[in-house]
């Protein structure tokens, strides 16, 4: 995983990755064993949280898009990116890009 393999450099650059997933609290944990997440991966299993932010099901797929959200270091919300479809992701380049902007 692209974020993983990167995240020492996002650490380096002052920022914290946390992912946030719709599965159950299992699916969310065996996820980050999976691909040995040092990064935090939250569940969301009620999707709340996507729900709050305006995501759930945006794709009309019954799950929340895939988004990134940056915040500076005061917790303003400082850049986003809403998926158009599920392989549109940001790269981690294009995630350190932005974190070092801020």
């Amino acid at each position: 995983m692209e974020l993983q393999e990167r995240y020492a450099e996002f650490l380096a650059s002052g920022a914290q990755v946390i992912a946030i997933s719709v599965d159950d609290e299992f699916d969310a944990a065996r996820m980050a064993e999976r691909y040995a997440l040092q990064f935090p991966v939250l569940h969301d299993s009620n999707a709340d949280v996507a729900r709050a932010w305006g995501i759930f099901n945006l794709l009309d797929d019954g799950v929340s898009a895939p988004a990134a959200y940056v915040f500076d270091a005061e917790g303003n919300l400082f850049a986003y990116r809403i998926a158009e479809d599920i392989a549109d992701r940001p790269t981690a380049a294009e995630l350190l890009a932005t974190v070092r902007a801020t």
